[in-house]
């Protein structure tokens, strides 16, 4: 097994990373951006081991248009206008939005959303912002 992933030629990072991922216990990502689209590659690896726990470090940027999923939180207003029950409003609003179209109505969409969530609900999967940027790709296997 080799220590690096590289960008070489041979190298596909998914087939690595869903390798190690079998192996591991825990996974510490430090990326310069976090999208969901990307992790969600890794939903089948991940669904394969129950007890994988996901700490990824973002240095720059996280998904604010997931699959056209806005999220509204303080962008919208930056003006500080609206009150915390009208962004929430209009959060939910273009998550029934987006989930009503057919991109997004199967059973599929349905379950990852749910397994992802439940990392989340569980701490199996923890998001954290730097404090200064940092575009650094660093992926540690336990």
């Amino acid at each position: 097994m080799k220590n690096f992933i590289t960008n070489s030629g041979a190298e596909n990072l998914k087939k690595r990373l869903t390798e190690l991922i079998s192996k591991s216990e825990e996974l510490k990502f430090l990326v310069g951006f976090f999208y969901f689209s990307g992790i969600r590659e890794l939903y089948t690896a991940l669904k394969k081991n129950p007890r994988v726990i996901i700490k990824v470090l973002v240095g720059l940027n996280v998904d604010k248009l997931n699959y056209q999923l806005i999220e509204y939180a303080d962008l919208d207003d930056q003006s500080g206008r609206l009150s915390n029950e009208e962004i929430t409003y209009k959060f939910f609003n273009s998550i029934k939005k987006s989930i009503n179209s057919e991109e997004f109505d199967n059973q599929e969409f349905y379950q990852q959303v749910r397994f992802f969530v439940d990392l989340i609900e569980k701490n199996r999967l923890i998001i954290r912002k730097t404090t200064h940027p940092n575009h650094a790709k660093l992926y540690i296997f336990k």
